[in-house]
């Protein structure tokens, strides 16, 4: 599994999370993204990626991000 640090902005909700995790993985064949802690840090608000080939590209995955 690869894993990159980024930043994620919410530009409605000017929110932003500046230690998202993007990265691929191996195992579900899907690119996956993983933002937005809560409090406690063990629930994330945004976490896509966790279905087998959910986003097999980049794109997909961005445009996921989008949506939700």
């Amino acid at each position: 599994m690869s894993r990159y640090t980024i930043a994620v902005t919410r530009t409605a909700l000017r929110h932003a999370d500046p230690n998202a995790i993007i990265g691929y993985d191996r195992p579900l064949q899907t690119f996956f993204l993983q933002a937005f802690p809560d409090a406690s840090g063990e629930d994330l608000e945004l976490w896509l990626g966790t279905d087998l080939r959910e986003f097999e590209t980049l794109s997909q995955l961005s445009l996921g991000a989008r949506i939700v």
